[in-house]
């Protein structure tokens, strides 16, 4: 059985259940992952990014099952919404994926709710690099704005995780045509960075020397 046929094989109840949904998923991530795909790796991958699983599962399958999941949740958006905290509970590598297409492309206007708001209130003390630029690419790729500097700074005046993602957020919106506001970037040269990853301190640096970007 091919993912498509499993997808298809899930009841319509089932797929607008909160509850039942993580299980789904779970059990979709396993298909199409190459036979190939280097277990030692996913593992390495899974522990250095603070992921409690890494699949490998293809990005197209993960999109198929995110489009999968908006299909079927056309007329509820809020079940998308609300599977959201479970995913990003349980953390595997696949379910932040999953999580970055739903924020990204979800019904937002007809909820009231705001992708970037919603990210904010899933994030946990530690958060893998890779999964927040996965959430920050999928959002601005389907068009939706940048956060405005109020929210940019007020993640930067919280530290840690946050503070990460605004960076993020600003260096990413950069190539995108828009320039961090100077409160941002008074934020940004006042912050301490000395224990920040090297990838963080090197987006901080491309943000400061904008010439580069």
């Amino acid at each position: 059985m091919g993912l498509d046929e499993y997808l298809f094989s899930i009841s319509e109840r089932k797929s607008r259940s909160v509850r039942v949904l993580p299980k789904i998923l779970r059990e979709a991530y396993t298909y199409d992952v190459p036979a190939l795909i280097m277990k030692s790796n996913t593992d390495r991958l899974s522990a250095d990014g603070t992921y409690s699983f890494f699949l490998g599962t293809p990005d197209a399958s993960l999109r198929r099952i995110a489009s999968w999941m908006i299909t079927k949740n056309s007329g509820t958006p809020e079940v998308l919404a609300s599977v959201l905290i479970p995913l990003w509970s349980r953390h595997g590598r696949e379910d932040l994926a999953i999580a970055a297409l739903l924020l990204a492309n979800m019904d937002h206007a007809r909820m009231g709710t705001d992708p970037w708001l919603l990210l904010e209130g899933l994030l946990k003390p530690e958060e893998p690099i890779e999964g927040l630029l996965l959430c920050v690419e999928e959002i601005l790729r389907a068009g939706r704005p940048c956060p405005n500097e109020d929210i940019l700074c007020s993640w930067l005046h919280r530290g840690g995780v946050a503070e990460t993602l605004s960076l993020l957020c600003i260096h990413a919106s950069m190539s995108r045509g828009r320039s961090p506001k100077e409160a941002e970037l008074q934020l940004i040269v006042e912050g301490d960075y000395s224990k920040a990853p090297d990838f963080v301190r090197r987006v901080r640096h491309r943000i400061l020397d904008r010439d580069q970007v």
